[in-house]
């Protein structure tokens, strides 16, 4: 693993409390000091400490990093009606006050003329009451995060729940402050709020809006990530804190890793950033390892695993939640708790609290039996439940039910819960704004729950508090939370019904699918997602809102096995969610669990009494496994397919498989049965539209009958408009583009000046792509975004702007690597290749780098596999290695020959002048 460096930190400017304005907002508003502060839930000292400005600190100022300081803020803010912002004032000074100094330094300060970030915690971090150690880390953390450049970009704190990662990384940002910095810090917590496409969104307008952007609509699902990389790559050190990523990880199971990213934009996202991206680093908490970073352990990733307090931060902590106890009895707690740092928080908190402080009062068999059933989680447990028996019934039936909700609630959601009365209120009936006010102080107080948001009255709790109290409701959660929510449940009775659009309403129908599914309603929850949502024909081909899909779809699994659809559904059914949920991924480009996802559609199709879902699902996970470029894989199974449509007689499976199987045929290099295939389509009277054209068209354009091909496809491009395939739509411009910018491969000229050439319609061909990128912005499907890559590399190539040139390949390379896509990865690397070699002799060894890379990743597709050979030996006689050029251009110029390939003349040309 790469190793975290050691520094320290330099002073920067920061803010103090306008204590003026809160008096004259009190007096204006005739007031007393006394009701302002029961108005806020304070003492009057304190509240006399703020408007004083005994709160702010001479030489540091004033932090609001605390959670309590933010709670006053808020509160502050609501009670007199002033925006937090004017509360607050920029003033020169240093890191926040009331830090530790020795395991904290203060916060960088921007260079002269250098823009100002300020941070942005999108979620706030469970505070350690009491923090005691890990100075070690911290100073390690401390000294990253001002490197430059950073290395490594990623650093993950890994560990069990409830090891201190979270406290960890908070005490850390406690360190960096609130003042302005040379690059942004967004603290997002995954615990809060699962939704990667949330995350891309509020991160993308963070950091572009920081460059002096103008603020900007929320950025459409496929530009999320173009955008947030974009602004990430300026150049700034920006810094990414993702808390509780396991909440986003898969288990290990059918279809998955253990520690693989569910969302692939997320997962491209960190390997950007691992591979170096500007000057941008990310620091993640989980509680499993990164699978998809494995790559750069040795470079752009490094782990650290805090270790267990030692038995003298253990009994530091315990004192300070009050145990009186003596050494020897710490000592023994200790040893019962192993050092695990919520273990050890909790056991301290519940016997300061309920026992005197008297250690001896625990009962220390009960923990004994909890270690030797498991060493971490029922021990923790033991004591949580002693704590649900000490705590007043209604503080108990409080923390019970803001479990529920994983990303916090509110103060007025759970004055909601209490007017609902019943079992919903549980022990809290009866309860005002202040006996709910004190319950969650004194929650707060034991260290059980926490301020949740900035800006926001909301409270949350640690997960494995959450786990533990949530099981003691006596009535369904999802009651609950449903009588917080201050939404009303989506109807399906409306009429006309359209499925929503807007994110507010999509968000909405999701609570309630993950509602009805906790309590075991699938049925009705199939019917929001099909009706209400109009399943992946409105969430995905319309709306692009891929990650959603695809995050609903696991919830209906239970998880990531896409067999685990509820047995309660019909079996049609199920096998069609299983189907969908390959869509989903497939179009994020994540191949290997959509051919999961395939595959488990197959399965159970094979006891439908209907062939047609067979076939479908057999020939989908074909056309997945061919973008993977396992062309054997799937040549087999769309074989198979043909043979189940023509002996069920269903000619519109038939044609389907047919196309396809040319279009395997073709890549594999078996040009005639290739072209008998497309003939036979023809002769079955059907039309060439949608994929089947296409295909026919990429089959006409790789043997060098461009006009044929651009014919067919203008044909096929209105044909699909008039049906609404847009996708279909994209997919054709590429082509059209690429066809306008074809000829290099018969021009003898090529290998000399990397391919470029005269005469090209370079300005059609970006209107097509222009085109293409509606369809790719719009939804972020994969496929379509490679072509556009693909496409957008060509341009360049031929304008002869071979940093653009250089730049698409490489981010499409990236893409395709990230994803699976082997066959475009190769064909990029070519078009790499030759902005390189368009440099001149300095490029060559770049240049023979890549198109030995793309002869690798072509595998069984000869048509990469031609082009690669032919441009590594061009770029190994560039580099003065003439005998292997030879070999390669031998390869290239046999292989071409044999696919009729209209750059064999080139190929031969070249080996002939190496001599």
């Amino acid at each position: 693993m790469a190793q975290v460096p050691r520094a320290g930190r330099g002073a920067g400017p920061a803010v103090h409390f306008n204590h003026t304005l809160l008096q004259r907002a009190r007096l204006e508003l005739d007031l007393t000091q006394e009701q302002v502060a029961a108005s806020i839930g304070v003492d009057v000292r304190t509240y006399r400490r703020y408007e004083s400005g005994a709160v702010n600190d001479p030489r540091l100022g004033f932090s609001v990093r605390s959670p309590s300081r933010r709670r006053i803020l808020e509160r502050l803010s609501a009670e007199l009606g002033i925006a937090e912002a004017e509360l607050l004032a920029g003033e020169a000074g240093g890191a926040p006050a009331e830090e530790p100094a020795a395991a904290q330094v203060e916060a960088a300060a921007p260079q002269a003329g250098a823009p100002a970030w300020r941070p942005l915690h999108a979620h706030t971090l469970q505070r350690a009451r009491h923090f005691v150690g890990r100075g070690d880390v911290l100073e390690r953390l401390a000294a990253w995060a001002d490197a430059s450049p950073p290395e490594p970009r990623v650093v993950a704190l890994l560990g069990v729940g409830g090891a201190g990662k979270t406290a960890i990384a908070e005490r850390f940002l406690q360190g960096l402050g609130d003042a302005p910095r040379p690059g942004g810090v967004l603290v997002w917590s995954f615990y809060d709020d699962p939704r990667t496409e949330a995350f891309l969104d509020q991160a993308a307008a963070y950091f572009a809006q920081g460059e002096g952007a103008a603020p900007s609509a929320p950025a459409a699902p496929g530009e999320q990530l173009a955008r947030l990389r974009g602004a990430l790559g300026q150049g700034p050190p920006h810094l990414l804190v993702l808390d509780g990523l396991e909440a986003v990880q898969a288990e290990g199971g059918a279809g998955r890793a253990h520690g693989e990213l569910h969302d692939a934009l997320l997962r491209r996202l960190l390997c950007a950033i691992a591979a170096g991206l500007g000057g941008a680093r990310a620091l993640v908490t989980s509680r499993f390892e990164l699978a998809d970073l494995a790559a750069w352990a040795d470079g752009g990733l490094a782990a650290i695993r805090p270790a267990s307090l030692s038995p003298d931060d253990a009994a530091s902590l315990m004192r300070r939640w009050g145990i009186r106890s003596g050494d020897g009895a710490l000592r023994a707690l200790f040893e019962r708790t192993g050092g695990h740092a919520l273990s050890v928080a909790v056991v301290g908190s519940y016997v300061g609290a309920f026992l005197g402080g008297d250690a001896g009062r625990l009962d220390a068999a009960q923990l004994a039996e909890a270690e030797r059933d498991d060493v971490l989680a029922r021990r923790l447990s033991s004591v949580l439940s002693a704590y649900a028996r000490a705590l007043p019934p209604g503080e108990r039936d409080l923390l019970a039910r803001l479990s529920v909700f994983p990303g916090g609630a509110g103060e007025p959601a759970l004055l909601q819960l209490i007017r609902a009365g019943g079992e919903i209120a549980g022990a809290m009936a009866g309860w005002g704004a202040a006996e709910l006010a004190r319950g969650l102080a004194r929650l707060e107080r034991l260290g059980l729950v926490f301020p949740a948001r900035q800006g926001e009255l909301c409270y949350s709790t640690h997960p494995f508090v959450r786990q533990h109290f949530k099981a003691l409701l006596a009535v369904p959660p999802d009651r609950v939370h449903a009588a917080g929510s201050a939404a009303p449940p989506p109807r399906l009775d409306e009429a006309p019904r359209r499925p929503p659009r807007e994110r507010g309403a999509l968000d909405a129908h999701e609570a309630v699918i993950l509602e009805l599914l906790g309590a075991g309603r699938a049925a009705e929850a199939l019917d929001i997602y099909e009706l209400g949502l109009g399943g992946f024909a409105h969430l995905g081909l319309r709306l692009g809102d891929m990650a959603r899909g695809a995050r609903i779809l696991r919830a209906f699994a239970g998880g990531d096995d896409p067999r685990g659809v509820p047995a309660s559904l019909p079996a049609r059914v199920r096998a069609s969610l299983a189907y969908e949920a390959g869509l989903y991924a497939g179009a994020l480009g994540d191949l290997a669990f959509a051919c999961a996802c395939h595959e488990a559609h197959n399965e159970a199709a094979e006891a439908l009494a209907d062939p047609a879902p067979l076939a479908t699902g057999l020939r989908t996970l074909a056309y997945t496994q061919r973008l993977r470029g396992d062309l054997t894989a799937a040549r087999r199974l769309v074989e198979r397919s043909s043979e189940i449509a023509e002996r069920a007689a269903d000619r519109a499976h038939a044609v389907r498989a047919q196309a396809l199987l040319g279009a395997v045929l073709h890549d594999l290099g078996e040009v005639d049965a290739a072209g008998e295939r497309f003939a036979r389509l023809r002769a079955m009277g059907d039309a060439p539209i949608a994929r089947r054209g296409l295909w026919a068209s990429e089959h006409d354009l790789a043997l060098g009958r461009r006009a044929e091909a651009r014919e067919a496809t203008e044909r096929n491009i209105a044909a699909c408009r008039r049906r609404g395939w847009e996708g279909h739509v994209a997919h054709g411009h590429t082509l059209l583009g690429l066809a306008l910018l074809g000829g290099e491969e018969s021009d003898e000229s090529e290998e000399r000046d990397g391919g470029r050439g005269d005469g090209r319609d370079v300005a059609a061909a970006e209107a097509h792509l222009a085109e293409a990128r509606r369809w790719a912005s719009a939804t972020g499907e994969v496929e379509v975004a490679l072509r556009c890559h693909e496409l957008a590399a060509r341009i360049a190539l031929a304008a002869g702007r071979l940093d653009e040139g250089e730049r698409q390949a490489g981010e499409g390379m990236h893409v395709a690597g990230t994803c699976g896509f082997g066959p475009f990865r190769a064909r990029l690397a070519v078009v790499a290749a030759r902005c390189a070699l368009g440099r001149g002799a300095g490029g060559a060894a770049a240049a023979a780098a890549l198109a030995d890379a793309a002869v690798a990743w072509a595998g069984e597709d000869a048509w990469a596999k031609a082009d690669a050979l032919h441009w590594a030996g061009v770029a190994a006689a560039r580099a003065g290695d003439a005998p292997r050029g030879r070999e390669l251009l031998a390869g290239a110029a046999a292989l071409r020959a044999r696919l009729r390939h209209p750059g064999a003349g080139a190929s031969r040309a070249a080996l002939s002048r190496l001599g």
